[in-house]
């Protein structure tokens, strides 16, 4: 059986499936549940509803792929390393985007070709 940790109240079941790379889209969700109709369950019923909401002591069973998951509410330390680790992600991609707008404004420009009179 697999944990699943919560930093938020609820998940949804189409971002699950994502989470653990049953699919590689959201947008996959909805096919990916109509073709497993029946075989996904949700504290032992079946459920097939992309939005539905996963909280703290759900279950989710997948028979078909021999997975199991429980869902746990994070601790107050693994929730302030977590909201840390989003801050330090948040700084990187806005230094990268500095460096990015920085570098591109020092390329230098491409020569156009002359104009002539006459010619377009």
């Amino acid at each position: 059986m697999q944990k699943y940790t919560l930093f938020e109240e609820y998940i949804t079941l189409g971002k699950v499936l994502k989470e653990l790379g049953l699919i590689a889209t959201g947008g996959q969700a909805k096919l990916f549940l109509a073709e497993h109709e029946g075989q996904i369950f949700y504290n032992g019923e079946a459920e097939n509803r992309r939005g539905k909401k996963l909280r703290d002591g759900d279950t989710l069973e997948f028979p078909n792929f021999n997975l199991s998951v429980t869902f746990e509410k994070a601790t107050d330390e693994a929730i302030k390393e977590h909201e840390a680790d989003k801050i330090e992600e948040a700084r990187v991609k806005a230094l990268v985007k500095k460096l990015n707008t920085e570098n591109k404004s020092q390329k230098p420009k491409k020569k156009q070709a002359p104009r002539f009179p006459g010619r377009k």
